[in-house]
């Protein structure tokens, strides 16, 4: 018996086109949905340093196409990976800029350089990905300073040295220190990620040969690989466009498959990566 099999347009992004191994023909329902927007962590192998040397940077992004870096470096760069940068000679920030189907995001890091007798800050936040409504504990340092102040997502002046406990944050935010001393200024910059464990996507309207569907629901894959899903939750409901994922914290993969009354199962959706708090 012919089965009516449907590509899914209920995309976690954005669909490119049907994949598995079920025939069938007809033109591609086309996904109106824009996704969530892309989120970016970028990293620094050491917030400080001496002039002349060089440090590690390391990003990854979630649902992101495309990303472009600025300031202390330039250029496109892939979505995720790791860097050498320098040698430095002057305290830098460095920007990474990320865009997906569902809007962009950035994320900044401040590199400080002592030259010898400037003033020297180091920032860090612990967790540096939380969960929406989550806090943080951030952490400084500052050398050859008098004082110091905060500013973006905190303010006020504050000692040389301390813990701050910040939140609850319910977007990605970056905090920003200054410090004053005899010989100039130093700035430390650190950004915490706030990431959720829900997954969106829109329901699809019509099988690939423009008949409507008859949708019972969704089938949810993931795992550690790339389309090597080794976990998936089924969904009974037509109706749920969201769903919260269960799985330990972690990176994975996800992609979606939609099924009909009659048991038929599309092929997956596009691939997201989503962190997991």
């Amino acid at each position: 018996m012919h089965r009516r099999i449907f590509c899914l347009s209920a995309a976690l992004l954005i669909v490119a086109g049907c994949n598995g191994s079920s025939s069938g023909s007809g033109s591609r329902a086309q996904n109106t949905s824009s996704g969530p927007a892309a989120t970016v962590s970028l990293s620094t192998s050491r917030t400080a340093i001496d002039a002349g040397e060089q440090v590690t940077l390391n990003w990854s992004s979630n649902n992101a196409d495309s990303c472009t870096a600025s300031g202390g470096w330039s250029g496109n760069r892939p979505i995720s990976g790791s860097e050498a940068v320098g040698p430095l000679n002057q305290t830098t920030t460095f920007t990474l800029s990320c865009s997906g189907t569902g809007g962009g995001g950035l994320a900044e890091v401040t590199v400080q350089v002592n030259t010898g007798s400037g003033v020297s800050v180091t920032l860090s936040a612990n967790p540096s990905n939380i969960e929406q409504g989550g806090t943080t504990t951030l952490q400084w340092t500052a050398q050859n300073a008098d004082t110091c102040t905060a500013s973006r997502g905190w303010s006020g002046s504050q000692p040389l040295s301390g813990t701050f406990v910040a939140g609850p944050l319910n977007q990605s935010t970056s905090f920003e220190l200054s410090c004053d001393g005899p010989t100039g200024t130093g700035i430390a910059l650190t950004t915490v990620q706030v990431l959720d464990k829900i997954l969106r996507w829109q329901a699809p309207t019509q099988n690939v040969d423009g008949t409507p569907v008859d949708l019972a629901g969704y089938r949810v894959y993931w795992g550690q690989g790339s389309r090597a899903y080794t976990d998936s939750h089924t969904i009974n409901d037509a109706a749920v466009t969201e769903w919260e994922v269960t799985a330990p914290p972690n990176t994975y993969y996800f992609a979606l498959t939609a099924f009909d009354g009659d048991g038929n199962e599309s092929g997956y959706s596009n691939e997201v990566q989503k962190t997991i708090p």
